[in-house]
């Protein structure tokens, strides 16, 4: 009786690990595959270049600055210029995506998607982004950010939107910080 047992006890647990389903390491969602996408691109500017409300869209990175020439050369992946290749000093070489748990300070500089879908991840929409600077940081908690556009330095009163925080995304790499100078 008792190599009965042992045999449907081995047997039991031979079957339950059998039928078990191990999570692979590399949990391949649509989120991880947004990020996969634009941590493989860089954002170069392609249209109003020098401009605080400059266009960037995604684009391939051809050719880094030597010590003779500061300019990258790059190819644009989708938006207004797409397949054009520009060399250009106008770019954002790493960005990483925003919580909505994390605390905004106001004046920090993001870099938001500019049709701000309501679904997140949604790869039609991703090829134009704008520089925007945290106005109000009150909604974070609700999975929104108040961003304003500033038009020049001199523009204390710029336009101000309501961005859904999968958006937006930090630039890490060059620094970027608000144009404007405030009077505190």
């Amino acid at each position: 009786m008792k190599k009965w047992l042992c045999f449907i006890l081995l047997f039991s647990v031979a079957l339950a690990g059998c039928h078990s389903r191990k999570e692979s390491p590399y949990n391949r969602n649509a989120g991880n595959e947004y990020e996969l996408f634009l941590s493989k691109h860089i954002f170069a500017a392609c249209q109003n270049i020098n401009e605080p409300f400059a266009l960037y869209s995604l684009a391939k990175l051809n050719k880094s600055p030597s010590n003779n020439d500061p300019h990258y050369k790059v190819t644009f992946v989708n938006g207004p210029c797409k397949g054009q290749t520009v060399w250009t000093t106008h770019v954002i070489l790493k960005t990483e995506p925003v919580s909505s748990s994390e605390f905004l300070p106001r004046g920090t500089a993001l870099l938001r998607n500019y049709w701000n879908p309501k679904e997140p991840f949604d790869q039609e929409k991703t090829d134009r982004w704008h520089i925007g600077i945290v106005s109000n940081n009150e909604r974070v908690s609700q999975g929104i950010v108040d961003l304003a556009f500033p038009r020049d330095k001199n523009d204390f009163a710029p336009a101000r939107e309501g961005i859904y925080v999968h958006n937006v995304r930090y630039v890490v790499s060059p620094e970027i910080k608000d144009v404007r100078t405030f009077i505190h």
